[in-house]
């Protein structure tokens, strides 16, 4: 399997500008500029983009994980946050945190937790990316029939 994104920048870092675009077509031309990527104004970056990519990737890491203890996600959300470490040539060039909650019926915490482990650190982009990352997964479990939920009485 092969994907192929491309960029174009035109003028200065830190006045010039830039479009991203995937060869799928599913973005194009999308602008980016220094701004959004590095003082949180509006538009994208590529971190931004990374961070997205990681959590889809992860998403189906994880169902295709918890299909070898014949599970099925009712629902996975994930999200990453990527932090770059500006400055710092000789160090780490950032840090990847996951948060990642899902709704598994009839997994324990013990095999949510060791098929996500296995998930995560099977996941390609994460490999590709060769950074350590954290997670902090959580399995949201359903209220019994019949019980209450908030904001009911």
């Amino acid at each position: 399997m092969k994907a192929h994104g491309s960029a174009s920048w035109h003028g200065s870092w830190r006045e010039g500008g830039g479009q991203l675009s995937t060869a799928s077509g599913s973005m194009h031309a999308v602008g980016y500029t220094y701004a959004s990527r590095f003082e949180s104004t509006d538009g994208v970056s590529p971190e931004e983009l990374l961070a997205a990519s990681y959590a889809g990737c992860l998403n189906q890491a994880f169902a295709n994980a918890f299909g070898w203890g014949n599970f099925i996600a009712e629902r996975i959300d994930t999200t990453v946050e990527v932090e770059t470490l500006l400055g710092m040539p000789d160090g780490p060039p950032g840090r990847i945190h996951i948060t990642m909650r899902a709704s598994v019926d009839g997994i324990t915490e013990s095999q949510f937790t060791g098929l996500t482990n296995a998930a995560k650190n099977g996941c390609l982009i994460g490999r590709m990316l060769g950074v350590t990352s954290t997670m902090d997964a959580q399995l949201i479990t359903s209220a019994p029939a019949g019980a209450c939920t908030a904001g009911e009485a």
